[in-house]
């Protein structure tokens, strides 16, 4: 343990800054990637979707939907893996 409370620096033991730099890029990304799927989905949607019912239009959002929360939680299973084993292996 460290004499300022058990936060060590990136020299050795559980670095608290890589855990902020890991979370911080992933809330970033958390925020970001819905604005740009929507903005992508509505796009395509609107112009290069022609010739497309009604049903075929909701499974394109539905399949677009799958992947944006697929990416998402691989994106934060990630991070645990990485913090679990850093706070099990420490």
């Amino acid at each position: 343990m460290t004499p300022h409370g058990g936060d060590d620096d990136d020299r050795g033991g559980f670095p608290s800054s890589w855990t902020v730099r890991g979370a911080l890029w992933r809330i970033a990304a958390s925020i970001v990637a819905p604005v740009v799927w929507l903005s992508l989905t509505l796009l395509y949607l609107g112009f290069w979707a022609h010739g497309l019912n009604l049903f075929q239009e909701i499974v394109i959002g539905v399949v677009s939907l799958l992947t944006l929360v697929g990416a998402l939680i691989l994106l934060w299973v990630s991070f645990g893996i990485r913090l679990y084993h850093r706070w099990v292996d420490g």
